[in-house]
């Protein structure tokens, strides 16, 4: 017999009668951690693109399909193979840092930077900044808030 069927265990019904509130108490706890499991980590990746500026996916694929903009994936080059967004371009944090050392004054295209969470992502775009870059976007919450959106993936 299932424990719920069970009869309760001697002096149960007693307790639950002086304290009444508890079960709500219990009840209202589990929600708030489930809350939180759910919410802690699109929290982190708004605490990181705090003063910064971030663009949902459909805003990056309106800016793709507007005035355009170069993609930086910045995610391993396994995971660049599995689906990444068209036209991107595919550099670890490394090659980055190597590759981009000071703007080209006549480069008028803005650059967005993506990796799978957005964590690295804040990082190149402090690196770019202190270089000197401008035109510098995150996507914010990375490839996860792309796939989560349904939008398309290039191979």
């Amino acid at each position: 017999m299932p424990f719920l069927l069970q009869d309760p265990p001697p002096g149960w019904s007693q307790w639950i009668q002086a304290h009444p509130q508890v079960p709500s108490l219990v009840f209202a706890g589990l929600c708030l951690l489930i809350l939180a499991g759910v919410g802690f980590p699109r929290f982190r990746s708004w605490q990181r693109g705090r003063h910064r500026p971030v663009l949902d996916p459909l805003q990056l694929e309106e800016l793709l399909l507007g005035t355009g903009a170069l993609v930086l994936d910045l995610r391993e080059p396994e995971a660049f193979q599995r689906g990444h967004i068209r036209g991107a371009m595919n550099l670890t944090l490394d090659q980055l840092a190597a590759r981009f050392r000071t703007p080209d004054p006549a480069a008028q295209r803005a650059l967005v930077l993506v990796d799978d969470t957005d964590e690295v992502s804040h990082r190149a775009y402090a690196l770019l900044r202190e270089r000197g870059f401008d035109w510098l976007y995150v996507l914010k919450g990375g490839m996860r808030a792309w796939r989560a959106r349904s939008r398309p993936l290039a191979k």
